[in-house]
């Protein structure tokens, strides 16, 4: 084979150049050019503009924030959450409130418990963001006569004599009974309103003033359930683990760029390089008032580590160049003008797979993605200007390890390749079987999703939550609206009728405790107006007694259990809570419900619409996999044109996806075997290994492609590609294996599994790079014969 024989069917067509002019010269004007820029006057400057911009984000951090919100993870584009909104303007919120779970060992009708909770009642009512404290210590029963109405207290407090009289009075009050205390008598219930809408800091304040009152009033082993305690929880988590993350991830590649590149300055170098990218995206945030979320929380990890991939590979190359006798500046010059364009198409096909993120209705789905996209140009963009000025004005012996006995991946990368070669044939059958297996166990996938699924089971929060599970039937909202359409309010009696078959549905077959609805109100008015006889908990049965019960709705109604119906009486809402179950069985009973509706209710007379929060995120959850892989699908699209664009040649385009797909239907085949859910954290996982994994294919492509130009032999330009781009290559994929190792020690399970099938996705993909890679360029690459 003859030298240069087949370029053009590898390399692509090389651009038309003008009459007389040689390709190495133009590229020798080039490198010149660089040279001439590339002066320690233009290095100084560089630096200085560079620590101006740098002082200003440092100085915009003080008002860095973190926050996690669930609501946050509403779906921007579903009409359900305009549904939601409207709903909540009428009837409040449905998750600013704060469960308080006393207990009891010997139950908790005891006057002294009974005291203690009516005190911490009375503590919390005069907090300034209180809005409302329901404790059934307060709870007053009314009592409809000739005489007019009047109020019995459920519990009387202090009166011995009479607690067991008021706790069999309670027990037979499904109402009272399901909303404030355990099937057993030993634990209750104080449910406390906040005002709407509090920020993190004002959720800090009422949090530290609840936790005080319990201090005072004897109960500070009361537990507590809600949104405030668990913002609080999860912002304080993920602020010590981004810690965590990042200092482990510096640690680790530090360990890596010791042994990658043997001297100091070769850690320190990327390490600065990076860590700035991380400070001005961080900065950047802060600055447009971005808070850091339970998503970007991984971006400065993330980042440290995808960023590193670029610098390395400039390191390496420009090592090389020192190596061969090569000035300082004309290797500089030479490495930026090899591996400059190879690398601003790394960055943007990395920035293409996490920009893609986009086209999820999750907004810190989107936000991520964003905003990781631009972190992956900032560190292309200081790669590009703070490095070659830390080069220009750092003496490359220091850069090199003191004794320079050669790299042990040099003699294993060449017997790796010959090997490659040799068994080129069954590496391409073993891995079409892998994307075989991979699309089977893709196939198995389950999209699920459970309200506190991050936490583990020894965290104390968890342990609370599935205490209020077990003790009050959930703390996971349920929500209904119905609208009167058939009839004049949902007071008249064929409304409360149809609103009754959803709510014995719901109550019976759903699983909802604690309902409250029209119906209960009207069951609770019916029993006022009979003496309080709790017979009488049901609907009148007459409709001229039910419109006259309707009447006084307004006197004694919102008193019982609060506002369930508008004030024109169109509009009503059922609400309760259950245990949290997941997404996938909570759709399977939506489906149920939907049926009975269908069939068993007169939606002439009321129309009927579940809604609230958890509905929300899990109609979300159950489209996502839909949306990632159109956001995948379009990833992919943008990167095959681009790979288009620069070697003109379709073969390479398959050569290029090709080792960055299988991988992917790896791991989504590892989900779907070992039964990992896909949700919003595992989802996120293609999109960044594919933007990660690509850069490294990029990378070897283009060092190809410049090796044939070279007029080198296809055989040799490969050879030479595996050995020499190979090196950066590996050591390049063991920092971003051990960077994402890191994620592995969260205690949030979402970001655990990300750190596995991330790492996961990564190793595989460059056991593809050395193995698959070369064996689709022989394959598909033959050189053409000469006529």
């Amino acid at each position: 084979m003859h030298r240069g024989e087949g370029i053009g069917t590898i390399a692509g067509p090389a651009p038309p150049l003008p009459p007389g002019i040689d390709r190495r010269l133009l590229m020798e004007r080039r490198i010149q050019r660089l040279e001439r820029l590339l002066t320690r006057r233009n290095a100084w400057l560089a630096l200085s503009a560079l620590a101006v911009i740098s002082v200003v984000f440092a100085v915009a951090l003080r008002d860095v924030r973190v926050d996690y919100d669930f609501e946050k993870f509403f779906p921007n584009d579903d009409p359900e959450l305009d549904r939601y909104l409207a709903f909540r303007e009428r009837f409040g919120f449905d998750n600013d409130f704060l469960l308080i779970g006393i207990e009891g060992a010997e139950g908790v009708f005891r006057n002294d418990l009974l005291i203690k909770a009516d005190s911490l009642a009375a503590r919390l009512e005069r907090l300034p963001l209180v809005m409302k404290v329901v404790t059934p210590t307060r709870l007053n029963e009314p009592i409809v006569t000739p005489l007019g109405v009047f109020e019995r207290p459920y519990l009387r407090v202090g009166a011995d004599s009479l607690l067991a009289l008021d706790s069999a009075r309670i027990w037979s009050d499904p109402r009272v009974r399901e909303a404030f205390f355990s099937k057993d008598g030993k634990a209750m219930l104080l449910a406390m309103n906040a005002q709407p809408g509090l920020s993190k800091e004002k959720c800090d304040l009422l949090l530290a003033d609840v936790r005080d009152a319990l201090v005072q009033v004897g109960l500070p082993d009361a537990r507590l359930a809600g949104r405030i305690i668990g913002q609080d929880h999860y912002i304080v988590t993920m602020v010590r683990e981004m810690v965590l993350f990042l200092s482990c991830s510096i640690a680790l590649l530090a360990v890596f760029l010791w042994f990658g590149f043997r001297s100091i300055h070769g850690v320190i170098v990327p390490i600065a390089v990076v860590g700035l990218a991380i400070l001005w995206q961080v900065g950047f945030m802060t600055v447009l008032g971005k808070p850091i979320g339970i998503l970007t929380m991984l971006l400065p990890t993330i980042l440290f580590v995808v960023g590193m991939s670029d610098v390395v590979h400039i390191l390496e190359c420009y090592l090389d160049e020192i190596r061969a006798g090569v000035p300082r500046i004309r290797a500089i010059a030479v490495t930026y003008h090899e591996v400059g364009l190879p690398t601003f198409l790394t960055a943007v096909t990395s920035g293409i797979g996490f920009a893609t993120l986009g086209t999820a209705s999750i907004p810190p789905l989107q936000e991520f993605g964003f905003y990781t996209a631009i972190g992956v140009l900032v560190a292309f963009g200081l790669a590009f200007t703070l490095l070659p000025a830390l080069l220009v004005l750092t003496d490359p012996r220091k850069l090199l390890p003191r004794s320079d006995r050669g790299s042990p991946l040099d003699g294993r990368l060449q017997n790796l390749f010959r090997w490659t070669l040799r068994h080129r044939r069954g590496i391409l059958v073993g891995f079409a079987a892998v994307s075989v297996l991979g699309i089977v166990g893709a196939s198995r996938i389950q999209v699920n999703n459970h309200l506190l699924e991050d936490l583990p089971d020894n965290d104390p929060m968890k342990q609370g939550f599935l205490w209020f599970e077990r003790s009050f039937g959930g703390v996971r909202p349920f929500e209904m609206e119905f609208e009167a359409v058939g009839a004049e309010s949902v007071w008249e009696v064929k409304a409360l009728r149809e609103i009754e078959k959803v709510q014995d549905h719901a109550d019976s077959v759903y699983g909802v405790d604690a309902i409250n609805s029209p119906v209960t109100v009207m069951r609770s008015l019916n029993k006022a107006f009979n003496g309080g006889d709790a017979s009488f908990y049901t609907l009148p049965a007459d409709s001229a007694e039910n419109a006259r019960m309707a009447r006084r709705a307004k006197l004694v109604g919102k008193q019982l259990l609060g506002a369930v119906v508008t004030d024109d009486g169109q509009r009503a809402r059922l609400s309760g809570r259950m245990v949290d179950e997941g997404g996938r069985v909570h759709k399977g009973r939506n489906e149920v419900m939907d049926r009975f509706i269908a069939s068993n209710v007169d939606t002439g007379i009321v129309r009927v619409h579940q809604t609230g929060m958890a509905y929300l995120i899990d109609r979300n959850n159950a489209t996502l996999s839909t949306q990632l892989v159109r956001g995948m699908g379009l990833a992919i699209l943008l990167t095959a044109l681009i790979m288009l664009w620069f070697f003109r040649d379709w073969r390479m385009v398959l050569v290029a996806l090709i080792p960055n797909l299988v991988p992917l239907l790896f791991i989504a085949g590892v989900m779907g075997f070992t039964g990992i859910e896909l949700k919003v954290s595992t989802a996120i996982i293609f999109s960044i290994a594919f933007g990660i994994a690509e850069d490294d294919t990029i990378h070897m492509l283009a060092a190809l492609r410049q090796n044939l130009r070279e007029g080198l032999s296809p055989a040799f330009a490969l050879r030479r590609t595996y050995s020499r781009t190979g090196k950066a290559v590996t050591v390049t994929n063991i920092m971003l294996v051990s960077g994402f190792i890191a994620l592995m020690l969260s205690d949030f399970s979402s970001i655990r599994y990300m750190g596995i099938l991330i790492t996961s996705t990564l190793a595989f993909a460059f056991v593809a790079e050395l193995l698959l890679l070369p064996a689709l360029v022989t394959a598909l690459m033959r050189p053409e014969r000469k006529g």
